[in-house]
């Protein structure tokens, strides 16, 4: 798999740094639409209400400016944000403005297992599971067709999850879709496919899901979301009588999770053009039926045969990675609608050719550390950048002069890379709004580094993308790939992989180990208050 494979918005493609693959997509595309527009940027930490402190972020133009979580803009209501954080709210607005929904009955702390088994039976098998107020799947147990699987599942979500207020309701047939609306528009829509893997014959599902999970990295959102052997793919696989050791037929395809979401290793399938009209009245009439809410994503489940659909859910906060990325069909540009309908007198300024892209990891470290209270982003320097990559060898050590090559780099505005493969050839990447700055560039640094000797020149254009800040790099390539990329790469998978270690001991009850790493970034001020 290689993203260029895919029909995604083309000024997105490899523009997005590892470190926004961990649950930020929606946060860096938002705010990389309104930065690379010429919008004002600053990130900010706040306290939830889980009281973890969360980053924020805000635009601002021309002295007006709108604050974001994730997705989720100033101009939804506290209102519309409480309705929608409790599902059982959320049933009562739908149902109130006649919406779709299945049947559904909540069930507070002060109810036994007991209590709501004898329930469930007045609603009927298959059934579904979930808490009043989780998030991303977390705790929905779907098709329940029986007493002691309902029983199972009460056990898992009250007990070792920790959610005492539940939801029993009918389980509807049919396909899940998220689709997203802004002002009864909807905008996108993405059918997510269960964990699945396709079998060949030959290899195991231990071996297919191995295969799947990397090519899971090529894609942005799901880089950091494998598919993993958690308590729902063992339920679900030992329902289907099949192990990690089975090998399914060729071109069949086994799904190992009953829930779809993407965080649980699902697949997002875009679907906008084949919404009916009907579909798309009854998403805008959901969204429509909470106050205050003039964005969200819902889930819905679709009967196609019927040309009929069933609410089942509103987020103010949804992700925006499978409208952006999905696996099949194309991706739709949320962030710019969002940006146009937040700063309308921006809409006229394109982006769709832009080739620049800031990092997030610098002004995250400086903030998770307590550095600064907030920190605004240098400006974008350009909307369309030439970028020139040349590889100067000398048959000389050149190593004495990157002194002086290094300050007059600094001492521009380029964005890219100065990378020494060895004493006797220097790489640079270099990228500025002006043709003739670089051009300019690449003659100064041939005369500086000409006191070496005779130099071997090869240089070229390069499309990009390219991040803003400018990076001074003293060691060689890794592999014989890409330093910064591969650098990046490894470095950030590491974080990551610490973070899910971490996690893991803490669930265990062991003590949480941290590693810390310095970075500087293209900040144009940091406030400390």
């Amino acid at each position: 798999m290689e993203s260029g494979q895919f029909n995604w918005p083309p000024h997105l493609i490899d523009a997005i740094p590892i470190e926004a693959t961990q649950k930020k997509i929606s946060i860096y595309t938002i705010a990389l639409e309104g930065w690379r527009r010429g919008l004002d940027l600053k990130f900010y930490m706040e306290r939830g209400d889980d009281n973890e402190r969360h980053l924020r972020y805000s635009l601002a133009y021309q002295g007006r400016e709108h604050h974001f979580q994730g997705s989720k803009g100033d101009r939804i209501t506290d209102e519309a944000q409480h309705i929608c954080d409790d599902k059982h709210l959320t049933y009562e607005a739908l149902l109130k403005e006649n919406v779709p929904v299945p049947r559904g009955v909540k069930f507070s702390d002060d109810r036994t297992d007991d209590d709501i088994v004898s329930e469930a039976g007045t609603i009927g098998f298959p059934l579904v599971l979930k808490p009043t107020n989780g998030s991303g799947g977390k705790g929905v147990i779907v098709n329940i067709t029986s007493e002691e699987e309902l029983r199972r599942g009460l056990a898992y979500v009250r007990q070792q999850l920790h959610f005492k207020d539940v939801i029993i309701e009918k389980f509807v047939k049919g396909e899940e879709y998220r689709v997203f609306v802004l002002e009864g528009q909807v905008l996108g829509a993405v059918n997510r496919l269960p964990a699945n893997v396709i079998g060949d014959g030959k290899k195991t599902i231990g071996q297919l899901i191995e295969e799947k999970n990397e090519e899971r990295k090529m894609v942005p959102h799901l880089y950091n979301r494998p598919i993993k052997l958690d308590k729902q793919f063992y339920n679900t696989t030992r329902a289907l009588g099949i192990t990690l050791n089975t090998v399914p037929g060729k071109g069949e395809r086994v799904f190992l999770k009953r829930v779809s979401n993407i965080s649980a290793g699902g697949d997002p399938v875009d679907v906008t053009d084949t919404l009916t009209e009907e579909m798309k009245d009854i998403a805008a009439a959901a969204v429509k039926a909470v106050p205050g809410l003039t964005h969200c994503g819902l889930d819905m489940i679709v009967d196609r045969e019927n040309n009929t659909a069933a609410v089942i859910e509103l987020n103010t906060r949804p992700g925006l990675g499978s409208h952006l990325f999905p696996i099949e069909g194309k991706g739709r540009d949320i962030p710019k609608a969002l940006i146009d309908y937040y700063f309308p007198e921006t809409a006229h300024i394109s982006t769709s050719g832009s080739n620049i892209f800031f990092r997030m990891k610098d002004s995250e470290y400086v903030l998770k550390q307590n550095l600064a209270d907030e920190v605004e982003m240098a400006p974008c320097p350009g909307n369309k950048l030439c970028i020139k990559k040349t590889v100067i060898t000398s048959a000389s050590p050149m190593t004495h002069l990157k002194s002086k090559v290094k300050d007059y780099l600094l001492s521009g505005s380029f964005s890219g890379y100065f990378k020494i493969n060895s004493s006797k050839q220097f790489e640079f990447l270099l990228g500025h709004p002006s043709e003739e700055a670089v051009e300019e560039a690449v003659h100064s640094l041939l005369k500086i580094l000409n006191e070496a000797g005779p130099l071997k020149v090869h240089t070229g254009d390069t499309a990009g993308p390219i991040s803003a800040r400018f990076d001074i790099l003293e060691k060689g390539v890794l592999d014989g790939g890409d330093f910064i990329i591969e650098r990046e790469k490894k470095l950030d998978e590491y974080e990551l992989l610490t973070k899910d270690i971490n996690r893991a001991e803490k669930r265990l009850g062991n003590f949480k180990k941290q590693a810390l790493s310095k970075a500087a970034g293209p900040f144009r001020k940091v406030i400390k208050r």
